[in-house]
């Protein structure tokens, strides 16, 4: 019953939507007409105002012309056609039966000839839309002409049958598809209902409620809303749960990514072996230093990544096993070869629970290069052994001729002299490398900066030189100094500049042929360039020493004629980029060897007036 009655609810609905739709649609319809109607108007007013009065007259107040024009507007809603003098009084006309024209008032300006306008004829209440326009003769008014429109009406046969088939067929067609739906959605419940009452008869409940037809429809509904209150509170039990476990979750991942952040900035290679050994986290430092990225060593025994056989032994020891349960930090040292030799340290570290010290989850593994610092214990080791030789040399010099004038008592001049000499020598020697080893400690920690003042760069060039002559001489060496007296001052540190000269100035000296020369000379590149030039035709230095002479402690091995520390060229540098300047070598094996400097030249005055 009540099934049926939702029915025909639905019917009538359908009914008042097709009536709506109706209604819509002759609205849209009178609108469309009355566009028409004016695009029509304003079109027919400006074609008959072309014409001469000649076309538009006619015989006893009737024009062929307008009846045939009204005539075909059969199907229109045109009503009147009128040719009037300008003074208002018609020459011609057309109606329609049973209409009659209203009077109006012709414009008078020019710029109202052409107009439309509502009329109302208040005796016939009749309502018209009239259009008027001129026409001429020979550039004068002839006369007006009048079409006067009914309103439009809705005529039901002005639809066309497609249109009607549209505006009937979706509704009849969504009536069907309402009433189809009601009675599936119905279907349901009706089979629900057998259901229950099946399952009620089985089980002899008699407390059950059991809607027998429509009727109990209401009790079931309260009990069935129950049942979901129910079903609701468990869920949201269970959706508490959910977002408890969910914040557990995302608490260990937010744990887990810590981890492996401060992982990954181990300035260490590292990795993480799980309890099978088997690799589970490592950082990107590991792919430099065993050749293979992180991500393809996840879950893989060490034998199918590992190429070094002293590493994957390591790793392997590291293994964890049932009879091993813990194991103890370990630490190993390997050479790996391969583009370059490499020399790495690799320490396992046992993973253990933090309350329980018998619970080991897995091993931390680091790799470290220690090349470097292999590298520097060698070249720290070398470069002692090269100063004790060097403090060896004169000391021996220094002990052979003091006992040798203890032993002759001193009486013979010339070897009193000569032991003189060779002491003072010596001396010098021993206290250029000290001075050496001093200055660089102190540019290395810092503890020295420039002290600028104003230097007679000339004066200073033709110093240094002199005091290096002198301690030359004897050995068959020419010395040229061009230096002009035109360099002028600069804000220079002297003392430093001087250290830096002594040291180019003593190379050139010492490593030099007999007969060889040392030259000395220097030049205004510009205003703000000095150019100084050491150039000696010594045994000279082949190309590939040359990038690495100006480099700490390096000497070049197995050449007999050359000995040293290794510090005077970098001493060198270090004072002359000090001065914001550059040092280059130019040299050939047999030839002779250039060091070319250029510094920045300050003006004195200029530096001295922004000092102040």
């Amino acid at each position: 019953m009540k099934l049926d009655r939702a029915g025909l609810w639905v019917v009538v609905a359908t009914l008042c939507a097709m009536a709506a739709v109706g209604v819509g649609s002759a609205q849209a319809e009178l609108q469309e007409r009355a566009q028409a109607q004016r695009s029509e108007g304003l079109l027919l007013s400006r074609c008959l105002a072309a014409l001469t009065p000649d076309k538009l007259n006619g015989t006893q107040g009737r024009s062929a012309f307008l009846d045939s024009l009204l005539s075909a507007q059969a199907e229109g809603d045109l009503a009147y056609v009128l040719w009037v003098s300008p003074d208002g009084q018609t020459q011609a006309s057309a109606t329609r039966p049973g209409v009659k024209p209203p009077p109006s008032a012709l414009a008078i300006e020019p710029a109202q000839w052409f107009s439309s306008q509502q009329r109302h004829d208040e005796s016939h209440h009749s309502e018209w839309l009239e259009f008027q326009a001129p026409v001429l003769r020979q550039e004068a008014l002839a006369g007006f002409v009048r079409l006067g429109y009914a309103p439009p009406t809705l005529r039901w046969t002005a639809l066309t049958s497609g249109t009607r088939l549209a505006l009937t067929l979706p509704i009849a067609l969504l009536m069907g598809v309402v009433l189809l739906w009601t009675r599936k959605e119905a279907k349901p419940l009706v089979q629900m209902q057998t259901a229950l009452q099946a399952w009620a008869a089985r089980l002899d409940l008699k407390g059950l409620p059991v809607p027998t037809g429509w009727q109990g429809a209401q009790a079931f509904a309260q009990h069935f809303q129950h049942s979901l209150q129910v079903c609701e509170q468990h869920f949201k039990g269970l959706e508490g749960k959910s977002l408890e476990t969910l914040a557990m979750h995302r608490l260990l991942a937010y744990k887990k990514n810590r981890a492996e952040a401060v992982i990954h900035l181990f300035p260490d290679g590292v990795i993480v072996l799980d309890g099978e050994g088997l690799p589970a986290l490592a950082n990107a430092k590991i792919e430099p230093l065993l050749g293979v990225k992180p991500s393809s060593i996840y879950g893989h025994a060490p034998h199918e990544w590992c190429e070094q056989p002293e590493v994957l032994a390591f790793i392997q020891s590291q293994r964890l096993s049932h009879s091993r349960p813990q194991i103890r930090p370990a630490k190993v040292e390997v050479e790996v070869t391969g583009d370059t030799a490499r020399s790495l340290e690799l320490a396992g570290t046992p993973l253990v629970a933090p309350n329980d010290a018998s619970q080991v989850y897995g091993t931390l593994i680091t790799v470290r290069d220690t090349t470097r610092q292999r590298m520097a214990v060698a070249a720290g080791a070398e470069f002692v052994a090269n100063v004790s030789h060097e403090l060896k040399t004169p000391l021996n010099s220094l002990k052979a001729y003091s006992e040798l004038l203890l032993d002759s008592g001193g009486d013979d001049e010339a070897l009193r002299v000569e032991a003189v000499n060779v002491i003072a020598a010596e001396v010098d020697r021993m206290s250029s490398l000290i001075n050496n080893l001093l200055n660089i400690s102190k540019l290395e920690t810092g503890a020295i900066s420039l002290s600028t003042a104003r230097v007679n760069v000339h004066d200073l060039l033709h110093s240094s030189f002199e005091a290096q002559r002198q301690s030359a001489l004897g050995q068959g060496l020419g010395f040229t100094i061009d230096a002009p007296l035109n360099l002028g001052q600069a804000s220079l540190d002297k003392d430093l500049l001087r250290i830096a000269l002594n040291n180019l100035l003593s190379n050139a000296i010492k490593y030099n042929r007999p007969g060889g020369e040392v030259v000395l000379s220097a030049v205004e590149v510009d205003d703000d360039t000095l150019e100084i030039r050491v150039r000696d035709t010594g045994i000279g230095m082949s190309a590939e020493h040359l990038p690495h002479i100006f480099d700490k402690h390096y000497r070049i091995v197995g050449d007999s004629s050359r000995s040293g520390h290794g510090l005077g060229l970098y001493l060198a540098r270090q004072i002359v980029e000090l001065h914001h300047g550059t040092i280059k070598v130019q040299s050939q094996a047999g030839v002779g060897t250039e060091f070319i400097l250029r510094l920045r030249k300050i003006p004195a005055l200029y530096q001295e007036g922004a000092n102040a």
